[in-house]
């Protein structure tokens, strides 16, 4: 019999530690259409996860034990009498809410999306990739030769950001916190411009640099560099929000007393648009198909944080890690 260990809820709190447990479960024997993956990696998404283990996710359904996590790659294991395209030693990659974060998971065979290789650069292409490529897609409608801003732009969302929005000859002006960061935005060869915000005023620099030229603002930090963004949009200039890591590790929303945000962009014809990968989950295999083409093909570079985390038990490091804001590229946990 297998014992799979998993970082499960076991209740809501405040804190991680509190909220969570590390439990072994036996796994049952395969039906029909089930694969049994063995988890080779696994994608930290540190800030859903605090508002799922906080009770603060509306769409979700918490049932403790709860199982963390949303993607992960490993190999196929065992299969189901009934399995047709998936057989043992497949590469495949998962992605659903409640099942990345343990060393085996059980999933139907239509949702085992086949890799060619369990790496975490597949894993990061895996959605992150996809939303990058999506939300430009859908929610931007990024235009060849645009003027794009992107914020965590060293992140494993935003440094495939900057690359898709290079190849439509953007002028890409990426945004990050510190040196290192700045060093891997550099390597990408994609950005135009790039700022380091504990060096230099984001509203001041977009003030004298990019006033009223935003074509795009891509937004994952929330509060100041959503004004900032917001301030210096172009005429039909659209303000897509990814995340809200500001405001989601403050204490509380912050309480904002002026103008409504309408009256920065009545006069624009400006948007301001929110992005959710689930809801273009139809668009997936087409997002997936045109990542995986361009980076065997060399022209898209996948970044993964080279720091180690190993194990289950290193889940919690990892969050810390990502939530301290020190990652470059994805972070990744090995199995």
């Amino acid at each position: 019999m297998i014992l799979n260990k998993q970082l499960v809820i076991q209740q809501f709190s405040e804190s991680i530690h509190k909220a969570s447990n590390i439990i072994e479960s036996p796994i049952s024997k395969l039906k029909g259409s089930e694969v049994l993956i063995k988890n080779t990696f696994i994608g930290i998404n540190a800030i859903y996860d605090r508002e799922l283990y906080k009770g603060k996710v509306p769409y979700i359904n918490v049932q403790f034990p709860y199982v963390f996590g949303v993607e992960s790659v490993g190999i196929v294991s065992d299969i189901g009498t009934a399995v047709k395209n998936i057989k043992i030693g497949d590469a495949i990659s998962t992605v659903k809410v409640g099942t990345a974060y343990q060393e085996y998971q059980v999933v139907l065979e239509n949702n085992a999306i086949k890799i060619p290789e369990a790496t975490p650069e597949y894993l990061t292409m895996n959605p992150t990739g996809v939303s990058a490529y999506l939300a430009l897609k859908n929610t931007a409608e990024l235009k060849e030769g645009e003027t794009i801003v992107v914020s965590a732009a060293s992140g494993g969302l935003g440094h495939i950001v900057v690359q898709l929005a290079e190849q439509k000859n953007c002028h890409v002006v990426a945004i990050c916190g510190n040196d290192k960061k700045v060093e891997l935005l550099k390597n990408l060869n994609a950005c135009d411009r790039i700022i380091n915000y504990r060096k230099e005023n984001i509203s001041e620099i977009l003030q004298s640099e990019y006033a009223n030229k935003i074509d795009v603002g891509f937004d994952s930090v929330g509060s100041y560099m959503f004004d900032a963004f917001l301030q210096n949009l172009a005429p039909l200039g659209r303000l897509v929000v990814s995340g809200l890591a500001t405001e989601l590790t403050a204490p509380e929303f912050e309480q904002v007393h002026g103008p409504r945000v309408y009256e920065s962009m009545y006069w624009k014809g400006a948007s301001v648009r929110c992005f959710m990968n689930h809801l273009y989950k139809e668009q997936h295999p087409e997002a997936r198909a045109y990542l995986f083409d361009l980076y065997q093909q060399k022209k898209l570079q996948i970044k993964v944080d080279p720091t180690i985390f190993n194990g289950i038990e290193s889940i919690i490091d990892a969050s810390k890690y990502l939530l301290e804001g020190k990652s470059c590229g994805k972070v990744v946990v090995a199995l």
